[in-house]
């Protein structure tokens, strides 16, 4: 009987993550109809509560904790749960944030998908936003590669914690950029695309994914957008996908970092 492929989903937690946000979305994983592991890095000191939380899940033979004393940033927790999925026999690693939450299927869908498609490498799917009066009821993304590419010179082509990878994307040596300022998803969807790896998004909501006031500030903060500007602008070039369309649409994005909260919430949905 050939055995399922072993899956593993990594989440890091940090800072004052809310204890109740963080059981919500660990239980969403363990809850899977598909079953997998569940690796969580804990980045730096947490609250108390956080703490309990980590503390009553260690025990759980699924979840499997991983912690630095001081925060070292969410690329360099992916790649330390990435360097230990290499060395632990897992066929697909997925994302998963600590504050949305995975549908039952989400693990199942992603896999068989895989299975089924051999030569994509990265999925992705569609999700429900929750936690501010601007969510979308479906937040959809292009579907299809060549539509991927294109959309991602201006836009992220996935919702980040929705994401499965192939081991094999990671085992050829890539990881997340650790020298970007909260850009270290952009940043990678970039490196593979310049590597030739394809990409997917399956068209279905497998994930709520919450988003608040703080997030679209954070967002759209002058250091981050500064960073993003330069990412965008040389992977055009590199991508050659130079065009005026694209160049007013970077050039918005870094706009934005300098305007009044309440425009930036009502440009976000076109504009992210």
């Amino acid at each position: 009987m050939t055995s399922k492929p072993k899956v593993a989903v990594i989440m890091s937690v940090y800072g004052n993550d809310n204890e109740d946000d963080f059981v919500r979305a660990i239980e969403s994983i363990l809850s899977q109809h598909y079953s997998c592991d569940l690796l969580i890095y804990q980045d730096g000191p947490v609250n108390h509560l956080v703490d309990s939380v980590i503390n009553k899940y260690s025990s759980n033979p699924s979840v499997i904790i991983f912690n630095s004393p001081i925060n070292k940033g969410l690329a360099h927790a992916l790649n330390t749960m990435i360097e230990y999925c290499l060395k632990s026999h897992y066929k697909y690693i997925a994302r998963m944030d600590s504050d949305d939450i995975s549908r039952v299927s989400r693990i199942e869908r992603q896999v068989n998908f895989l299975e089924i498609n051999s030569h994509i490498h990265v999925v992705g799917t569609f999700c429900k936003e929750f936690g501010s009066s601007f969510c979308l009821e479906r937040k959809t993304l292009p579907t299809e590669h060549e539509d991927l590419l294109n959309f991602s010179i201006t836009r992220c082509p996935f919702i980040h914690p929705t994401v499965m990878f192939r081991v094999s994307v990671f085992s050829s040596g890539h990881r997340y950029p650790e020298n970007t300022v909260l850009t270290e998803d952009m940043a990678l969807w970039f490196e593979l695309l310049k590597a030739g790896y394809i990409f997917h998004n399956i068209n279905e909501v497998l994930l709520d994914f919450q988003i608040t006031e703080k997030t679209i500030i954070r967002r759209t903060s002058f250091k981050k957008s500064i960073g993003e500007f330069k990412i965008r602008m040389k992977n055009m070039i590199l991508l050659k996908k130079i065009n005026l369309k694209n160049f007013f649409l970077i050039t918005a994005k870094l706009a934005l970092s300098f305007t009044p909260s309440f425009i930036i919430k009502t440009a976000y949905k076109n504009l992210r």
